[in-house]
C-alpha cells in the first residue's frame, strides 16, 4: 500500500517536472518569437523611412507601400533601388539642377539599400 502512494507520488513529481519544462521550452520560444518581431517591427520602420525620403511623388510612395505590403520588404527595397537609379539618371541630364542636400540624402539612402541585403 505505502509502495503504491510512493509511486503515485512520484509519477505526480514527475508529470509536473516534465509540465515545466514544456513551460520553459515555450517561454523560451516565445521569447525568440517576440525578439524576431522586434526585428521585423524595426526594419519595417527604417524602410519606410526610407521610403519616405527616396520616393520625390507621392504616386512613387504609394507604390513603395504597395510593393512592400503585397510583395515583401526584398521587392520592396529592389523598387526603391530603381527609384534611387531614375533619380540618378535623371540628375546627370539636367547636370546641377538637383539641390546638394537631396543628393547626400540619395547617396545615405542607397547605402541603407545595399547593406540591407541579406
Amino acid at each position: 500500500m505505502t509502495l503504491t502512494l510512493n509511486n503515485r507520488s512520484q509519477n505526480k513529481e514527475s508529470s509536473l517536472t516534465q509540465a515545466l519544462r514544456q513551460i520553459q521550452q515555450l517561454n523560451s520560444k516565445i521569447a525568440v518569437l517576440e525578439q524576431q518581431h522586434q526585428d521585423y517591427v524595426q526594419k519595417q520602420q527604417n524602410l519606410i523611412a526610407a521610403i519616405a525620403e527616396i520616393c520625390v511623388s507621392p504616386m512613387q510612395e504609394i507604390q513603395a507601400l504597395r510593393i512592400l505590403i503585397c510583395r515583401g520588404e526584398a521587392a520592396c527595397r529592389q523598387y526603391l533601388r530603381s527609384v534611387l537609379i531614375k533619380q540618378s539618371q535623371a540628375s546627370k541630364m539636367t547636370a546641377g539642377r538637383i539641390e546638394k542636400p537631396t543628393l547626400d540624402k540619395r547617396v545615405k539612402n542607397h547605402g541603407f539599400l545595399q547593406n540591407s541585403k541579406k
